[in-house]
């Protein structure tokens, strides 16, 4: 009999939950949201989460407050989306990175696609190796050259997988080369500016520079819309070209509707004017994503950048 009971109790109990559950989803949004960016103010990826905060406010009805918690390539924000209630009121906007590559780069790290939900991706990374316009060197092969004549170079690094780039051509190469940590795109482009690097990974923000700055390789398998007669990191002897995409990224468990609501509204941005003309004005390709494409994008690239990671040597197989 106790037997019976308790799982009538259980039922009911679940029953509840999910009658809960299915209330929040149907009522949502309720109430302001916050809006997690893992890097620091200024760069490409703030600059693209305020727009998209502005729009998505528009169209939820509600206040999306933005919050920088830089740290580890997104890593610190992405724990504490982790800790968050899934009930759609604590969002993480952030490059793809910090699940599809950072978790083979950085020890403390370990994400996989199944340990967050995604309401839907909005812009494409043009990531890139950027130089300042008047240094000798246009690509990789002339950088290789012009950094064995000049050993203890300074290059920029933000995130893990900045690092992962110049450590494996400097390995290839022999090359002495000084990584300089950055926290953000503002502190990356004030470095080339600033003469403060001679070379620094960028996520795009670079393009906003045309006649300061200039790219020197294309790190992903495509080349860049920004500067097509670049070629990419690929195509110059290096297999390692990775893309990415800035993504929306929730607590585990957050309920289908919630996500179906959230990339509705982050669909609108797509066709959003004020959204195209900032996107527009720093080069940033738009191309929308919703949740299936999204889950599904997630799980190739962190196939295929696993792959990259064994073959370099820095995983084992």
């Amino acid at each position: 009999m106790k037997s019976i009971m308790g799982l009538m109790t259980g039922a009911l109990l679940a029953a509840t939950g999910l009658a809960t559950a299915a209330f929040a989803a149907e009522d949502y949004p309720a109430g302001p949201i916050t809006m997690l960016v893992g890097y620091g103010a200024g760069g490409q990826t703030d600059l693209v989460a305020r727009a998209t905060a502005k729009v998505m406010s528009e169209e939820l009805g509600v206040p999306i407050n933005v919050v920088n918690k830089p740290g580890a390539g997104g890593a610190v924000a992405a724990r504490d989306l982790k800790r968050a209630e899934p009930d759609g009121y604590t969002i993480l906007f952030h490059s793809n990175t910090v699940v599809n590559s950072a978790p083979f780069i950085i020890e403390q790290v370990d994400f996989t696609p199944a340990d967050f939900e995604y309401a839907g991706m909005i812009t494409a990374y043009q990531v890139g190796m950027a130089t300042q316009k008047d240094q000798p060197f246009n690509t990789i092969a002339e950088y290789v050259e012009w950094a064995k004549e000049n050993p203890g170079s300074t290059y920029g690094a933000l995130s893990p997988e900045a690092r992962l780039y110049i450590n494996e051509i400097a390995k290839k190469n022999d090359l002495d080369v000084n990584i300089v940590p950055l926290q953000s795109g503002s502190e990356m482009i004030n470095a080339l500016l600033g003469n403060q690097v001679a070379m620094a990974f960028s996520g795009g923000i670079h393009y906003r520079y045309p006649d300061e700055l200039k790219t020197v390789s294309a790190l992903t398998t495509f080349r860049h819309p920004s500067a097509p007669d670049v070629p990419t990191i690929e195509e110059e002897g290096y297999p390692l070209g990775m893309d990415s995409r800035t993504t929306i990224f929730l607590p585990k468990g957050t309920p289908r509707p919630i996500l179906d609501r959230l990339s509705e509204a982050l669909k609108a941005a797509e066709t959003d004017a004020d959204f195209k003309k900032i996107a527009d004005s720093a080069n940033i390709p738009v191309s929308y994503l919703g949740v299936d494409a999204s889950y599904k994008e997630m799980e190739t690239t962190y196939a295929k950048n696993k792959g990259i990671m064994e073959n370099a040597g820095l995983i084992e197989k």
